[in-house]
């Protein structure tokens, strides 16, 4: 039999790692997060991009709303009495849902601060028709980027019929 005691063993030195070694462990790990970190990046600037659509929307349906919801007559006075474009931040709705203290009404304040709104008037082509009906326009413009120029635009249309003609 062949039985060594512990004693006979040769007695290895401790080994550590070595700076390259950590170093190339480190830029491995760099490599393969990176696409991780950068899909993440990507997803939440096209969150964020959707968010600002959906809200634009939300607000033009609104003042689509108000005006379908006035008398025809009314309603084209209305629009062609005030001046465009507007500030979201300045309507009458804006300011009575963010007067509420907290933080609900910062992140509104902040979120639409760079949004404009225009509210278009089109007559039919023929003139006896301006009785009968016209289509509203609300545009609503937002910057891409919080402090540069509107560059992004959401259109909603809508006709308005005449109901005692």
């Amino acid at each position: 039999m062949n039985l060594r005691c512990a004693e006979n063993r040769p007695i290895k030195p401790n080994r550590a790692l070595t700076m390259i070694e950590i170093t190339l462990a480190v830029g491995l790990l760099a490599t393969a997060l990176l696409p991780v970190l950068m899909l993440t990046l990507r997803s939440t600037q096209q969150t964020f991009a959707m968010e600002q659509h959906l809200m634009a929307s939300q607000f033009a349906a609104g003042i689509l709303d108000r005006y379908l919801s006035m008398p025809f007559k009314a309603s084209a006075d209305a629009i062609l009495s005030e001046s465009f474009p507007k500030k979201v931040f300045d309507t009458e709705a804006f300011s009575e849902a963010s007067s509420a203290d907290g933080a609900f009404s910062e992140t509104l304040k902040r979120t639409f601060r760079d949004f404009e709104y225009e509210v278009t008037v089109s007559k039919p082509p023929l003139a006896n028709e301006l009785s009968e009906m016209f289509k509203i326009t609300v545009n609503v413009n937002w910057p891409a980027n919080p402090g540069a120029p509107p560059t992004r635009q959401f259109s909603l249309n809508a006709v308005k019929f005449n109901e005692n003609p």
